[in-house]
């Protein structure tokens, strides 16, 4: 990827802003067009395409340049447009040379782009003026917000005949839309998130960071999605950025420079730590006045921060260690000298004596670490707690620093980290709180079913009181759960009793929730597992300062489970995108690995195999870097389902590859095997392909998996094989409360019966559900025994229906679609004419006559119409003319 100019990038996020242009320039009172906005916002990118977009429309394209440095030069800016012969002698020689000139232009006019207009010389300005006064030119102008260095160039933007567009900074969505089309390929939500956060939303800032970030190799692509490495805590400027913001940051007065100074080492800052009393309310009015700083009230305090924090890390990098070192300690001195009446101050007060010193009081640090930790600061955790020296670290703190660790995605390290703390523990409660600690680490982030089992084993066989006993059995039964034995594990937590006012127990009863509802799911119980999910995420809000393990929209997975399994995809995907903002916010980027699995898993059910590849890669990317062994073949393995289906079978063999070095997660029992099938299928091959679903849905009902056998059932059906798996597949309909799972019998039943009217049926319960592609193959089937049996209207109208439901599939390439019906012959220029006359009301004798054709030529037409298009009336006509525009 080569860095060009700004021009050079795509344009996202001004779909409006165009909108607004393309109706000035065809309104014919209209005479210019001028963009406002602050430095790096996307003017001249904007402007550039109002040009181009003008070009297009056959406007004669011009360009004015003004420059500090030509502004003092008379008819500098405008002098290549001054015809040769003509004496740059004075205005109305040079305006009358120009305007000659334009007049000579073929097409609609011209028009002319001036940058940053308030720099243009005062004659260059005058030219300009006086052409758009005379109607010679349409003026397309940039202005930086704040710049109002010409009176004159005002004068001309906000008079009568002009269109205003102030340009904000680009929305999250945005700037997502942008890193896909400047890298040219997929990019993780986490890292677009991260990049608007840094850039704040600003293109400029946005592009020297990511090539700041490519440039120092914490930015990568693993062949599916480009990720910003979790560890980078942020990217590297480049030069052209510093100069850019010391630039603006030059003329700032000394008090203003060490507000700000101090503002980027700490964040909030005390006024008395850093300018003298006296001079506080001017350094903060300048501050404000140069959009520098951000003021608002919190409760009795002034809360100050950055308008951007490209500013901090410029302002850091030139600060001498020193320095920074007397702000951290001046600010503590603050804090304490107020009495840390909050208790962030606390940790605030903890933090910065760390950064300055590298060392505080243990028990300080361990507090001031609990603070980090329960505000999803595991990096800040970690920091201050490896500050603690090595003897005074006691069991509880080793646990903590553990499960930070852990979280801050250092996971190699955890184990000898908790077995150390094991040796130092003290109680039964302490005991047992490391041990379930290590049963965590050892099987979800390591994948060792077996020594986590061990663990709880061991525990058992030491354990006495009550509460030992209760913990022992919820651990072990969230691992048959998590296994594949989901009826074994929820059978256990059933007879489990929680106490959810007895903190000891609070963790326990919160793990247990988070792997009860999928388990209801599993097992077909989806109504029982949404009202599960619901309350799991309830309770763990309630008591989210004493949560060890989970972010309370961790909880919301098994939401997104048991609401796609359920058939309400579109609110799953819903669920799943509140759930990940909150996760990407509070930096809890662990449960974001299995957040992205589920949301990965539901975009499959849906049929949107592009999505769904794009969420598994995020998983896959994450799970990678912080070590989450488990979620690995999951992941990979649908990645590779997806690829396949879109006929990417390079990519989708290179995940199966990967995937087996990863073991199995009972979740979804058998549905690693999609990835095999579906390239078996893209080889042709699907009677492989049916035999390897048959053998895993098989196993999936060993388990007592029914949410995956159903799953697989209904892909071995819509590979040619309804007839083996109708019954059962009817069987789960009946103990299964799930819609998805009644939808897909009666699916599977009428392929079976090549029942159409049934087929149909079915397709529209798909559509209703937003499982686009098994509506799609279920409409095409239809369509296909409708031609069998002579309907060839029904077949053709089955025919545009699924052409409809398959544009939603993101290029599925499956039998049930590339089989189908081969399009409709489209409609004749005439006939359209013709059909869409008719749909609007008209008769066949005012058609005729409107068109100058006899009656008998519209009705003739109308009925290779009515064939084509497979619909028998009028309005059912124009349902069909809207589906096809």
């Amino acid at each position: 990827m080569k860095k060009t100019g700004v021009g050079q990038y795509p344009l996202a996020g001004r779909d409006s802003e165009l909108r607004l242009y393309r109706a000035a320039l065809a309104d014919p009172e209209c005479r210019g067009f001028a963009i406002f906005g602050p430095q790096g916002v996307g003017k001249s990118r904007l402007a550039d395409e109002c040009l181009k977009v003008g070009a297009a429309e056959g406007w004669k394209a011009l360009r004015v340049t003004a420059t500090r440095g030509a502004s003092t030069v008379p008819f500098g800016a405008v002098a290549h447009l001054i015809p040769v012969g003509v004496a740059a002698a004075d205005v109305a020689t040079v305006f009358a040379g120009v305007a000659s000139g334009l007049d000579g232009k073929k097409g609609k006019g011209t028009l002319i782009l001036v940058e940053d207009l308030s720099l243009l010389d005062q004659s260059s300005l005058i030219i300009v003026q006086r052409l758009s006064d005379a109607g010679k030119i349409f003026l397309i102008s940039t202005v930086r917000g704040g710049e109002r260095e010409n009176p004159d160039s005002d004068s001309l933007t906000m008079g009568y005949g002009f269109r205003q567009v102030n340009l904000k900074n680009l929305d999250q969505e945005s700037i997502h839309r942008l890193l896909e089309c400047t890298l040219e390929g997929a990019v993780s939500r986490r890292t677009s998130y991260e990049l608007y956060l840094k850039s704040a939303g600003n293109p400029l800032f946005l592009r020297e960071l990511v090539f700041a970030a490519l440039e120092a190799r914490v930015m990568k692509n693993d062949g599916e999605v480009w990720e910003l490495e979790p560890a980078a805590e942020s990217a590297t400027t480049t030069p052209q950025l510093t100069d850019l913001v010391e630039s603006r940051l030059s003329a700032i007065s000394a008090e203003g420079r060490a507000l700000l100074e101090a503002i980027s080492v700490c964040g909030e800052v005390s006024l008395d730590g850093v300018v003298p009393r006296e001079k506080q309310d001017g350094a903060l009015m300048e501050l404000e006045s140069e959009g520098l700083v951000n003021i608002a009230l919190d409760g009795r305090r002034t809360r100050i921060d950055l308008a951007h924090p490209i500013y901090g890390e410029v302002l850091q990098r030139n600060m001498p260690p020193f320095k920074r070192r007397r702000v951290y300690l001046s600010q503590v001195a603050s804090l304490e000298a107020h009495g840390l009446r909050r208790r962030e101050d606390f940790f605030r007060s903890v933090a910065w004596r760390v950064e300055a010193t590298g060392s505080a009081e243990t028990d300080h640090l361990v507090s001031a670490a609990r603070l980090a930790r329960d505000a999803h600061s595991y990096t800040r955790a970690v920091q201050l707690l490896e500050a603690v020296p090595q003897p005074e670290r006691t069991a509880a703190c080793l646990l903590l620093l553990g499960h930070c660790l852990a979280q801050a995605g250092r996971t190699e390290e955890v184990e000898d980290v908790l077995v150390q703390a094991q040796r130092l523990a003290v109680g039964e409660d302490e005991i047992l709180d490391i041990a379930f600690a290590r049963v965590q680490n050892l099987f979800w982030v390591q994948g060792g079913k077996a020594e986590a089992l061990e663990v709880i084993a061991e525990v058992g066989r030491h354990a006495r009181s009550s509460s030992a006993l209760f913990r022992t059995r919820s651990a072990e039964a969230t691992i048959r759960i998590a296994c594949g034995d989901p009826q074994a594990g929820l059978d256990a937590l059933g007879e489990i009793e929680y106490d959810v006012e007895d903190p000891a127990e609070i963790n326990v009863l919160l793990l247990s929730l988070m792997y009860q509802s999928p388990g209801l799911t599993m097992t077909g119980r989806t109504a029982e597992a949404i009202s599960t999910a619901e309350n799991a995420y309830k309770i763990n809000l309630r008591y989210h300062d004493q949560a060890l393990y989970l972010h309370p929209s961790a909880q919301r997975n098994g939401l997104i489970f048991a609401l796609a399994e359920s058939g309400r995809l579109s609110e799953a995907r819903a669920v799943g995108n509140l759930a990940l903002g909150e996760l990407m916010a509070a930096r809890a980027q662990v449960p974001h690995v299995w957040t992205a699995l589920q949301m990965a898993r539901a975009e499959w059910l849906s049929g949107h195999p592009r999505s769904a590849r794009h969420w598994y890669a995020e998983s896959v990317a994450l799970a990678r870097s912080h070590g989450q062994t488990l979620a690995m073949r999951p992941a990979l393995c649908g990645l590779a389902a997806a690829a396949a289906q879109m006929n990417d079978t390079v990519s989708a063999r290179k995940a199966v590859a990967e995937a087996a070095r990863y073991p199995h997660v009972g979740l979804f029992v058998g549905e690693d095997d999609l990835a095999t099938a579906w390239l078996h299928v893209a080889d042709g091959k699907l009677a492989a392909a049916r035999e390897v679903l048959e053998a895993a849905a098989a196993s999936a009902r060993a388990s007592g998996v029914l949410s995956s056998e159903a799953a697989l059932l209904t892909e071995v059906a819509r590979l040619g094989g309804p007839r083996q798996v109708v019954k059962r597949l009817t069987e789960l309909a009946d103990v299964c409360d799930s819609a998805f799972t009644r939808a897909r019998a009666g699916y599977v039943g009428a392929l079976a019966a090549n029942d159409p009217p049934a087929l149909e049926v079915a397709s529209a319960s798909f559509e209703k559900m937003g499982a686009d592609l098994l509506a799609a193959e279920a409409s095409a089937a239809a369509a296909a025994a409708w031609k069998r049996g002579g309907e060839s209207r029904k077949s053709t109208a089955g025919a545009n229906r699924t052409a409809r439901l398959a544009v939603r599939c993101e290029g599925a390439r499956t039998p049930g679609l590339t089989t189908a019906l081969e399009p409709a012959a489209a409609l004749t220029a005439r006939e359209r004419e013709i059909a869409v006359l008719t749909s609007s009301g008209a008769s066949a004798q005012a058609v005729a006559e409107a068109l100058s054709i006899s009656r008998r030529t519209v009705e003739n037409h109308l009925y290779s119409i009515y064939g084509k298009l497979g619909v028998s009336t009028r309005a059912e006509l124009k349902k069909a003319l809207e589906a096809t525009n």
